[in-house]
């Protein structure tokens, strides 16, 4: 039989049709091989990366810096910048409004950085307090109102964690050279009686409120983790001082001893009275908080 011209021709031409088809299917696989491996690359990249660096600073006294205009300053230890922002300085504490000090104490923080641009150290781990203020140390240039104030007696040492605790050792250090020197808050101070002033048998009837509190320290005792001085106008008791152990190197720094120094001893405790069990109480962390009065 005679052979089909055109079935000869279609047969020399599949060898090749096939091998350009399993080209194609090869170069096809070869495309969504590559198209994946781009697709995955940062993800395996990154995935890798995650484990081969070192592992992210999650120190939790990192802190924000941010520069600002001092607009007012609201008393010793804290100002008020643009936005209607207010600064609490950190590690420190000032008289409050009726104590003694409070004027000068605000008005060395005005000196400091009232009108001034400052550089504030603002704490991640607490960034503000329940008031709202943001917790920062203060810089004008190199000079820090913080350790300022603590070194002009204006201020005493507040050790309260995280952020207050950074500086304790630099901050007790400048605490202690200004109560060797007697200024400020750690000189000889008038004894003036004010409107703020109550005796410890009324103590019940202010509280959350900051007084004034004088009396006898009728009693003394060592607790588990606080020194106890029991208060009152006569025998009996009528407010419960509370030193806690963590604050006693403020009153050894003086040469107090908390638990002997104010036995027998009529006393001004200034602080806010609050109800504990049934009791009024004031805690008090430093020595600028009692005073001696015979």
């Amino acid at each position: 039989m005679k052979s089909n011209p055109f079935d000869e021709a279609r047969a020399v031409l599949a060898v090749p049709c096939n091998r350009v088809n399993l080209l194609l299917k090869n170069l096809f696989s070869i495309t969504i091989i590559i198209i994946h491996a781009i697709i995955a690359a940062p993800v395996l990249g990154g995935h890798s990366d995650k484990h081969n660096s070192s592992p992210a600073n999650t120190n939790p006294l990192i802190k924000d810096i941010q520069h600002s205009h001092v607009v007012a300053v609201i008393d010793g230890d804290t100002i008020e910048i643009g936005g209607k922002k207010r600064i609490r300085y950190v590690g420190i504490d000032t008289p409050e409004a009726g104590q003694p000090f409070y004027e000068e104490a605000k008005n060395r923080n005005k000196e400091l950085v009232l009108g001034k641009i400052v550089r504030l150290e603002i704490c991640k781990a607490e960034p503000t307090d329940k008031h709202g203020r943001q917790l920062a140390y203060v810089y004008i240039g190199q000079t820090m109102a913080n350790a300022e104030l603590l070194k002009g007696g204006y201020a005493r040492l507040l050790n309260i964690p995280p952020c207050g605790v950074e500086k304790t050792e630099e901050f007790r250090k400048y605490q202690k050279e200004a109560m060797e020197k007697k200024v400020g808050l750690w000189g000889e101070r008038r004894q003036v009686i004010t409107k703020d002033f109550i005796p410890a048998s009324d103590a019940i009837r202010f509280i959350n409120e900051k007084k004034a509190i004088y009396g006898m320290v009728v009693g003394v005792r060592q607790g588990r983790k606080a020194i106890f001085q029991d208060m009152g106008n006569t025998a009996k008791v009528g407010l419960r001082v509370v030193i806690f152990n963590q604050d006693k190197k403020n009153f050894e720094d003086a040469g107090i001893n908390p638990l002997t120094h104010y036995q027998t001893k009529e006393v001004v405790i200034y602080g806010k009275v609050k109800m504990y069990k049934g009791t009024p109480e004031v805690v008090i962390g430093s020595p600028s908080h009692i005073e001696v009065w015979q």
